[in-house]
């Protein structure tokens, strides 16, 4: 049997394996195992049953060209995916593919291992391989070398992947430039196979080139990748922020409705003091029911007054202590839905973490102070479970992952704004959160 008809087969496997990888994380269809196994089968005898009509670098590279085709419509029956997801992926793991074939052609002919070891088979080749020409140390070297690829690129991919949880993996355009780079280099480095013989230093300069177009192309995929993260997280930020500003309205309107509703029943109970014991009973279930709205505060910032007092009414309402020590006087040079956007998220995380807990642990401390042009949030509560960071923040715990996850970095992106910083630590069960901001000169209120 030639090279190249035992290396359709395995070519086809290790394709397999590559776009797997990526796939990894994609929606699957239902019948799932059957579909795979029906089409990694189907792939399988498409590699062998097709022609091999010339031996010449054209020929070659059309062929493997159109396996890695035949993938694209195998993975639409497997997973529910819009076709740019799935290119994404083919390309990926076409060229993860190459570059574990390039590497190891390169270490070896740097290293001589043909001389060392025996012969080395021509894959692209019509002459009949003799498997036995192949040592166990150039096996070894072999199956390493692709593992070693391929393990690599999985850790560094699979990460943003994770991530990506609506799915849409980035730019068309930029798809279809790495697909057109992939395919240019299987051609170059066919090329170079067929026709790159006379001067050992051309072959690894040539070879050297391929490898670095598939690592420019893994890069290309990789910083898609993160620029749609970046994008999610951006998109997430904003978000937070404008729900602020409407929490904010919404919040003032309650509390001031809450005000004006807490004067007129504190006037009633007055006018039912001066009626006698026989009012004295009724007057007593009134001053019961208002001291729970006795604990509005008021710090000499009208805003920071609205958030304290929505957040302490809901503390008290899921029966957690929430102590406050706070200086508003020196918070004007921060926006309304910003200095919303800081507390209310630090509070209903900090509420979050303790509501679980048992009562003598359901207990939050807030203190907000001036220094100068400097403002000081500092926020403690106790919290149980492991704390598992992602880019230095509480990485969210709820399954739902739209908008969720993004209140710590609005936080910090707040933070930065006024040219200041968020830090977080935790120490005892205690987790501890710090925001400094600096007045910049008039922010204004918009």
């Amino acid at each position: 049997m030639t090279g190249l008809v035992q290396y359709k087969f395995l070519f086809m496997a290790q394709l397999l394996l590559g776009e797997g990888m990526f796939l990894l994380r994609l929606e699957r269809r239902g019948c799932f195992g059957v579909r795979a196994v029906g089409c990694a089968a189907a792939l399988l005898v498409i590699a062998g049953v097709f022609p091999i009509v010339q031996y010449t670098a054209w020929y070659v590279s059309f062929l493997f060209l159109a396996l890695f085709v035949c993938t694209l419509p195998a993975m639409r029956l497997c997973f529910d995916e819009p076709w740019e997801n799935l290119l994404f992926c083919g390309i990926a793991g076409y060229t993860v593919q190459h570059l574990a074939y390039l590497l190891f052609t390169v270490i070896g002919e740097v290293t001589q291992m043909h001389l060392l070891f025996g012969g080395v088979p021509d894959p692209y080749s019509s002459a009949a391989v003799d498997l036995s020409m192949f040592s166990p140390v150039q096996i070894i070297f072999y199956v390493n070398c692709y593992f070693l690829v391929y393990a690599c690129t999985f850790e560094l991919f699979d990460r943003k992947l994770k991530g990506n949880h609506d799915l849409h993996l980035g730019r068309t355009n930029l798809i279809c430039l790495s697909g057109l780079l992939i395919a240019a280099d299987v051609i170059f480095n066919m090329i170079t196979n067929y026709y790159t013989t006379a001067s050992r230093a051309s072959l690894l300069l040539e070879r050297g080139y391929n490898v670095l177009v598939c690592v420019l192309i893994l890069a290309l995929l990789y910083n898609q990748l993160s620029r749609r993260e970046l994008k999610a997280e951006l998109d997430g930020v904003q978000h937070i922020l404008e729900q602020g500003k409407k929490q904010y309205e919404l919040a003032k309107q309650n509390i001031d409705l809450i005000n004006m509703k807490y004067h007129d029943l504190k006037h009633r109970s007055e006018a039912l003091s001066a009626r006698g014991a026989a009012a004295l009973e009724e007057k007593a279930e009134l001053d019961r029911a208002l001291e729970g709205y006795s604990a509005l505060v008021k710090t000499g910032s009208e805003v920071l007054d609205v958030i304290l007092s929505e957040k302490m009414l809901l503390c008290r309402e899921r029966g957690i202590e929430m102590t406050c020590m706070a200086d508003g006087q020196g918070l004007g040079f921060i926006r309304t839905h910003h200095l919303y956007a800081l507390l209310g998220n630090a509070i209903d995380n900090a509420v979050e973490a303790v509501e679980g807990l048992p009562q003598e642990k359901r207990v939050i401390s807030l203190f907000v102070r001036s220094l100068g042009n400097l403002a000081h949030i500092h926020v403690e509560n106790y919290y149980e479970g492991p704390l598992a960071l992602r880019g230095g923040l509480p990485a969210t715990t709820k399954g739902e992952k739209d908008y969720h996850g993004y209140g710590m970095p609005s936080m910090r992106a707040i933070a930065e704004q006024y040219g200041g910083t968020l830090s977080i630590s935790a120490e005892g069960g205690i987790f501890l959160l710090d925001i400094i901001m600096a007045q910049q000169g008039d922010a204004g209120d918009s």
